[in-house]
């Protein structure tokens, strides 16, 4: 049976033949909204909105962001982390003290702090250019600064959504989240690793599917 729409975000009416609770896109924005159930020609009280329940954006009306998400840092690899700060520190005080007395050992100390400082700044730069976008439709992850690569899914679509965490990982609340669509061959769409709090991400997930 086909149905008219009016879309939630041009307001623009389309023709569909999807069943009730399905989504579409609108033939003249793309935005994508999800056909009510009517009964006698009136509409039907749909069902409570989990993602609104929980105090997410409603999975219906506009798009709308959700989550930004960028791979973590300290969480990801603690020690690492305050390694490297405690080398920046060492080796700035160190050099400090050291610059008149012993002047090899405080250039020595410098050293120190410029290469830990660079492996951070190297770092913080490897999780800038990887983000992770959710919007009550779609997925969009987004890798590169100066040259982007990005892969989009609709969660309509979504498959398959897989957090994968070690003991150490759940202590300190990350994991990598894998997501696979109906149109992967036996693949992942899209993947990301050092996600904070990647259970509340496929939670998230689940509210819109």
């Amino acid at each position: 049976m086909t149905t008219r729409l009016h879309c939630d975000r041009c307001d623009k009416p389309f023709d569909t033949d999807a069943q009730p609770g399905d989504k579409v896109k609108c033939p003249h924005c793309a935005d994508v909204n999800i056909v009510r159930a009517t009964a006698h020609g009136k509409p039907v009280t749909p069902a409570p909105d989990r993602a609104a329940a929980a105090g997410y954006p409603p999975s219906t009306g506009p798009e709308t962001d959700v989550l930004r998400i960028r791979p973590a840092m300290l969480r990801a690899k603690p020690l690492r982390f305050f390694g490297l700060w405690v080398g920046v520190v060492l080796g700035v005080v160190g050099g400090i003290m050291l610059l008149a007395p012993m002047l090899p050992a405080a250039i020595a100390c410098f050293i120190l702090a410029v290469a830990c400082g660079l492996v951070l700044s190297v770092w913080k730069f490897y999780t800038l250019h990887d983000r992770l976008r959710i919007t009550t439709r779609r997925i969009v992850d987004r890798e590169g600064l100066f040259s982007k690569r990005t892969s989009e899914v609709l969660i309509k679509d979504i498959r398959n959504v897989v957090v994968n965490q070690t003991f150490w990982q759940r202590l300190w609340g990350v994991g990598s989240v894998a997501i696979s669509s109906a149109a992967a061959d036996n693949g992942i769409d899209i993947e990301m690793s050092d996600v904070p709090r990647p259970e509340e991400v496929k939670r998230v997930l689940d509210f819109y599917r």
